[in-house]
Parts: C-alpha cells; sequence; structure tokens
C-alpha cells in the first residue's frame, strides 16, 4: 500500500485545510498519511475518517516548537520532523511526499529521492506574515529572537529556494500565485491554486438551532469569528465603535475566539482607551455548533483584516461559512477577501485600516438594512450554485495525484 504522505507542524486533525485535503484524496481512494507532532495525551497512531495519522515525538509543547523553530530557521532542518519522518519511511511504503507550509519545506525536500514527486503547500505568504504576527509580543528576549530567526528577509529567501525545488506548489490563493510569478519568476506551470473554500455541507450547520445566549434582539451585533492578531484588523472594529455609537446606541462588537496573552491585552487596553467595556464584548471560545448559529443571527459578521502583503495572499476559511449562513458580510479590501466579495456582490466592503470607513460602512448598513439583505442570497448562491466550494476546489487538487 502507497501512501501519499502529509507532513504539518500542528496537531492534526485541528488544522482545517490540511484535514480538508486529506479526507477528500481519501474519500477518492487515495491512501493518506498525516505526520505530526505528538503532544502529551495523543495516540502515537490512528485512523480519522479513512486518513492515517502518525504522530512522532511526545509532549509537544510550545516551548520545545520555539526551540525547533530556531535550530529550522538556521540549519533549514527542523530535527523531530527529519527523525520522525525518517521512522515513518520505515514503516510505511510513501510514493509522494506534501509539505504544508514553509517551515518544513528544508526538512521534506531532505526525502525528495525517497519519493515519486514531492509538494509544497503555502498556507500564507509566510515572510510577509512575520512582519505581523509578533508585533504585539511585550517580551524583549521574544523580540530579539524573532528579529534574529524570524527575519522576514532570511524566510522570503527560503521561500524562492524551496518554490524552485519542489515538483509542484500550492498557493492558497491566486494573489499568492502572482506574487511567486512577479517576484521569483517561478515557472506558472509548476503553481496550483486551491483555495480555502469550504464544503456545501456546511450549510447544514445553519439549519440546527443550539441554546445561545450571545446574541440578542436588544443590540445591533456586529460579529467576529477566528483567532486575535495583529493583523485581523480587530483594532480597526474596535476604534470604529465610538463613532458607530453616535449613530446606533444599541450597537455592539463581539469578538468570538482567543489570541496570545499579549494581543488580548493590547486589544482590551485599546477598549478601555474608548471607553467601550459595555460595547465590546471578548466572548472566548465557544462550542463549533454555537458558533456557526452566532453567525446566522448577528446582523453583520465582520473579516476586518489589515491590507498588507500577508493578508493580501491568503483567504480565510470563514469567509466562505459566513457566505453560506445567509447573514450580511462585511470585509475589508483585502485583494481576495474584495475580489470574491466583489465578484458576486456578495457583501459590503469597507477601506482596509480606515475605522472610519468601517463606522460609515456599518451605519449605512443599519440605515438601509433590508436593501442589503439580497447579498445574502448572491453569497449562498455563489457557494451553493457558482463553484466557490470545496467540492470543485478540491478537483485541482486531485489532479495532482490522478496518475
Amino acid at each position: 500500500m502507497k501512501y501519499i504522505c502529509m507532513i504539518v507542524d500542528g496537531a492534526y486533525p485541528n488544522d482545517i485545510r490540511v484535514r480538508k485535503e486529506a479526507e477528500s484524496l481519501a474519500e477518492n481512494g487515495k491512501n493518506v498519511l498525516v505526520v505530526c507532532p505528538r503532544k502529551k495525551d495523543d495516540v502515537q497512531s490512528e485512523i480519522i475518517n479513512d486518513v492515517t495519522v502518525f504522530r512522532i515525538g511526545s509532549n509537544y509543547t510550545n516551548s520545545k516548537k520555539g526551540i525547533y523553530d530556531i535550530i529550522e530557521s538556521v540549519t533549514n532542518i527542523n530535527p523531530l520532523f527529519y527523525k520522525g519522518l525518517k521512522l515513518a519511511f520505515q514503516k510505511y511504503q510513501i510514493a509522494y511526499l506534501h509539505v504544508h507550509d514553509l517551515p518544513l519545506a528544508g526538512t521534506g525536500f531532505m526525502f525528495k529521492n525517497n519519493v515519486k514527486h514531492i509538494y509544497l503547500d503555502l498556507h500564507e505568504n509566510y515572510p510577509e506574515a512575520l512582519k505581523t504576527w509578533f508585533l504585539w509580543k511585550q517580551s524583549k528576549l521574544i523580540q530579539f529572537k524573532n528579529r534574529l530567526f524570524m527575519n522576514p528577509k532570511l524566510w522570503s529567501k527560503k521561500e524562492e529556494k524551496y518554490c524552485k525545488k519542489y515538483d509542484k506548489v500550492i498557493c492558497v490563493v491566486e494573489e499568492m500565485k502572482t506574487k511567486l510569478i512577479a517576484n521569483f519568476g517561478i515557472d506558472e506551470r509548476k503553481l496550483v491554486v486551491v483555495s480555502n473554500h469550504e464544503k456545501k455541507e456546511f450549510a447544514d450547520n445553519f439549519k440546527h438551532a443550539v441554546a445561545q445566549k450571545i446574541i440578542t434582539d436588544k443590540e445591533f451585533s456586529i460579529t467576529y469569528v477566528g483567532g486575535f492578531g495583529p493583523h485581523r484588523g480587530l483594532q480597526t472594529a474596535i476604534e470604529a465603535m465610538p463613532n458607530i455609537l453616535k449613530n446606533i446606541p444599541e450597537a455592539k462588537l463581539f469578538l468570538i475566539g482567543k489570541g496570545s496573552a499579549d494581543v488580548e491585552h493590547t486589544l482590551k487596553q485599546l477598549v478601555v482607551e474608548h471607553n467601550l467595556q459595555n460595547s465590546v464584548v471578548f466572548v472566548g471560545y465557544r462550542p463549533f455548533d454555537e458558533v456557526s448559529i452566532i453567525m446566522q443571527k448577528t446582523n453583520i459578521n465582520i473579516i476586518p483584516h489589515l491590507a498588507n502583503e500577508h493578508t493580501d495572499n491568503t483567504i480565510p476559511h470563514k469567509l466562505f461559512q459566513i457566505m453560506m449562513s445567509k447573514s450580511l458580510l462585511l470585509v475589508s479590501s483585502c485583494k481576495p477577501l474584495q475580489r470574491v466579495v466583489n465578484k458576486y456582490d456578495a457583501g459590503i466592503v469597507f477601506k482596509a485600516n480606515d475605522s472610519n470607513d468601517f463606522a460609515k460602512k456599518v451605519v449605512d448598513i443599519y440605515q438601509n438594512y433590508s436593501k442589503y439583505q439580497l447579498k445574502t442570497e448572491n453569497a449562498f448562491n455563489a457557494v451553493m450554485q457558482k463553484n466557490e466550494n470545496w467540492e470543485a476546489e478540491s478537483i485541482k487538487l486531485l489532479s495532482l495525484y490522478t496518475d
């Protein structure tokens, strides 16, 4: 039995993109092996939805990951994954190696001669992401470590090097493909776009009401769902709230999810500075079935990403999830978000990084709410009828393994 082996430096099946790719291949008769780190209580190997999972190491922690990141930055090799892959090749017959994201590119490439083909799957514009991920870190030691080992210029050179070495490079959006061609002269024929679309069956989540006490009819709800970080643009939404409240006293901003301690401290400090303690709610994590109902019930779902070279070259799964909720969508003018929303007239776009324009768009929505409802149908139909879904998108992934 020959396997397609995916490697990912994260928990499986938690990573949505990796899980969808692995399961789609398995559903189409491929033997799929996922190699990932093993945390304290994880079993070493198991089968999840026909995907074989092989976990390496033991008691994987953020501290250990930090050490491996430093070694990887200097040597291009992750010792945990190098050792783990050697063991995987001993245990399984591996025909293809599918490496998820740039940090593991060097380690994966060490095994190029062991497989038929080797593919690099870029989840995002990693070098540019490094410029924004750590902006709000408080620790001087971590700041120094990141400047030294997570330097964007260093990782940009790695990106060029390995994009040229791998047989195929999978990009998450067309904008990323264009960037690799323009910046590095990568042969267009080796680039494949497989985006973060959602399965059509995700819409079933909105048919099953569950108890949720977050969104009520008493407020005009503006809701963000997802991870918190400097690039997510939550600061734009918070800074817009004073202007929104002048026109909509009952407006309330709900932030569903979590971020690092430094990120949450920065955002909460911003709330205090603007005296918004009664108008911005940090909800934290909620069960997934509850989150889908919150998406559906809120007046506006927002994706307020800042516009930069990172966010302009990736796209969040939640865009397509919200489009299936039949609830109104407000996105920033990041290139991929704006492209999809404008193509189908599926929502409203505000100028990224601009809290005044965010507030203006929210007030306009509030004053003309019924006028905008057609956009929710357009969004739903774009996913369900016009191929903005994983069923259509995954065909491009399957084509890499048709032989």
